[in-house]
């Protein structure tokens, strides 16, 4: 039986979810989420941004233009749950929290309130 945790997976917005294996976590794996996975989707999310800005600002078709905005204001609430989630993730990151598979995933689970979603 594969033990795993998806972090991210309490988000409204759904901007980012990750999935872990328990039998491969370390005390780093947190802090290497956050620096390898979650920055990386927030400067996708931030380029495309730019880029809807920069076709809104040429578009004169005001269906396309309301089609823009649409997207735009998407894209900016999941940045906005991103940049919570990131406070979150880097705070428990600091923790260096440890498991033991032993304690079983109830246990483990509870380690990571606020960051996983419901078992």
């Amino acid at each position: 039986m594969n033990i795993r945790k998806i972090i991210g997976g309490i988000q409204k917005q759904k901007a980012f979810n990750a999935l872990i294996y328990m039998h491969r976590y370390d005390k780093s794996t947190l802090a290497r989420i956050r620096t390898d996975y979650l920055h990386r989707q927030q400067s996708i999310l931030e380029a495309k941004k730019s880029r809807l800005v920069e076709a809104l600002k040429t578009e004169s078709n005001s269906r396309e233009q309301l089609k823009l905005n649409k997207e735009i204001a998407t894209i900016d609430k999941q940045l906005d749950e991103i940049s919570t989630y990131d406070e979150k993730l880097h705070h428990e990151a600091d923790r260096m929290i440890g498991i033991d598979l032993d304690d079983g995933v109830v246990v483990n689970y509870a380690k990571f309130d606020g960051l996983v979603g419901k078992i």
